[in-house]
């Protein structure tokens, strides 16, 4: 399991600014090998991801800020994001957030928006019989 925080508000997918686009695409991949050991290979099998808005006033459509997050991790944690075959996308109010430990209380500590992003490996898969 891999986790880290990428402080600021995120940028949509749909922004006309294309410079800040990538920027927070670079944010999210400095973030992501910031703890990332330095031996580590990409990994190779399938995933899940979790990704969480920490916001504080009128976030962006929930959908727009996951594509560029998920660019940001390619080549980097995993080879493409295709191998994601799990991803639970979810918005919080940081007023409403009350955590005593991990990342999150440390970011919620700084009083500013942030995303905090969970990669794990793939629960199995079973077929579902009709």
């Amino acid at each position: 399991m891999h986790e880290f925080i990428v402080m600021g508000k995120p940028v949509s997918l749909q922004s006309n600014n294309r410079t800040l686009l990538q920027s927070w695409k670079a944010k999210v991949s400095q973030a992501a090998v910031e703890g990332w050991p330095a031996e580590a290979s990409l990994i190779t099998y399938s995933v899940q991801l979790i990704i969480t808005h920490y916001y504080e006033s009128r976030p962006p459509d929930i959908d727009n800020i996951i594509k560029p997050i998920l660019d940001g991790l390619n080549l980097l944690i995993y080879i493409d994001d295709r191998q994601i075959t799990d991803l639970t996308v979810r918005r919080r109010k940081i007023r409403r957030v009350q955590t005593r430990s991990g990342i999150i209380a440390q970011a919620l500590a700084k009083g500013q928006e942030f995303v905090h992003v969970k990669i794990d490996t793939a629960p199995a898969i079973t077929e579902l019989s009709e």
